[in-house]
């Protein structure tokens, strides 16, 4: 059984309506093998929070766009709700993938960003330079000396188009190992994302040289990784003041947040990720949101990352982001991963986009028919 996610130093919150004598005792005979097919019947079974009608849709798009590797983990950002854990791997179906690891890729900029904040004082407006392009990683970028060919950029903007020799130099002249390995810890790196049962933790690439440092700061290493399901996690302390927010599988588990970062840090990785998908690398598959009539009234951010891999082989794809209603006060966090492969239907930022779409579609729905129900119940003598 997994540790109650607790570090030495740290404060916890529990929020919710169930007690303390609510938690992993009530899935003690909870397996992993209990999440390879989720169906309706697994979901009354378990007293899962998984949200049946999110998890099909998933499923039926996963088929859809004949996705051949990748998984999704979906979470309530306030309540820690895991609404939906689906996988899909060379034999078939299999939810167990959004718990296991794979390449993090430029997703750990999320962290390395997070640390340049708390332990160095930056913002999204402190300036950087860099040479050459800004995707590569090659020793001679890492020149602490400007030249005529240098390019300045803020962090948001480095942040935002996945500047790898910005978020290296972060970690060669500013931050270091421990910093960045603090850091991570603070964000569930290093144990489990779930209490019910044992799920591997995410894990961190250790650096041996200042070089490696650098890929480990940005994410240009293939030791580094992180489950659909810890990345769904770790975004959602920039919708909760800093906090993060367990995962919860059953439903009578508490609420349970941690503190992992100032409230300003918080607000300006927000603002990091909104500007990635108005402006940045995902940018391409959030276009015309302004016009959609359910993504015009919610406030999305993400993180892309991209990185080959083997077992399978193929190109690891990642969009780790949120998708926030600011009138009804609904969020939900999303870790999605797809390996692709030389032809592909579709990315993990566009499905992520049609996930966002589909839950808010329905809570737009429910809305919208709860509301005469509501009128009806007034009564005309009380008017």
């Amino acid at each position: 059984m997994a540790n109650s996610r607790k570090s030495p130093g740290e404060m916890s919150a529990q929020t919710g309506p169930h007690p303390a004598t609510a938690g992993p005792a009530a899935a003690s005979d909870l397996t992993k093998h209990d999440l390879a097919h989720i169906t309706e019947d697994t979901i009354r079974k378990h007293n899962f929070t998984i949200d049946w009608e999110l998890q099909r849709f998933i499923s039926e798009i996963s088929e859809r766009y004949h996705i051949y590797y990748g998984a999704v983990a979906v979470m309530d950002s306030r309540r820690g709700d895991i609404l939906a854990l689906y996988g899909n791997s060379l034999s078939g179906e299999d939810c167990r993938l959004a718990l296991d690891t794979e390449i993090a890729a430029s997703v750990f900029k999320l962290v390395t960003a997070t640390a340049a904040m708390e332990q160095c004082g930056f913002n999204g407006s402190s300036r950087f330079f860099y040479a050459g392009n800004a995707h590569t990683l090659y020793t001679n970028q890492l020149t602490k000396k400007r030249d005529r060919w240098s390019t300045d950029v803020t962090l948001t903007e480095a942040f935002a188009r996945s500047n790898n020799v910005v978020f290296a130099k972060l970690g060669t002249e500013y931050l270091g190992k421990a910093p960045i390995a603090l850091t991570a810890r603070r964000l569930g790196f290093g144990r489990s994302p779930l209490r019910v049962l044992d799920a591997p933790a995410s894990v961190l690439f250790s650096p041996q040289n200042e070089y490696n440092l650098a890929e480990l700061a940005s994410g240009f290493n293939h030791a580094t990784r992180i489950s659909p399901l810890h990345a769904a996690e770790m975004v959602t302390a920039a919708l909760n003041g800093g906090y993060l927010v367990s995962p919860r599988l059953i439903k009578t588990e508490r609420c349970e947040k941690t503190p992992a970062m100032r409230m300003d840090t918080a607000e300006h990785l927000r603002d990091m990720m909104e500007r990635t998908v108005k402006s940045g690398t995902v940018a391409k598959h959030f276009r015309g949101t302004a016009s959609d009539r359910v993504l015009k009234g919610l406030t999305i951010g993400g993180k892309s990352g991209s990185l080959d891999g083997t077992d399978p082989d193929g190109r690891r794809n990642w969009f780790v982001g949120f998708a926030s209603d600011q009138q009804s006060g609904e969020a939900i966090t999303i870790g999605c991963v797809l390996v692709l492969r030389e032809r592909f239907r579709i990315q993990a930022d566009m499905l992520s986009r049609l996930i966002i779409k589909e839950y808010f579609s329905r809570k737009a729905i429910a809305a919208q028919t709860a509301m005469p129900a509501a009128k009806a119940r007034v009564s005309p003598n009380r008017l």
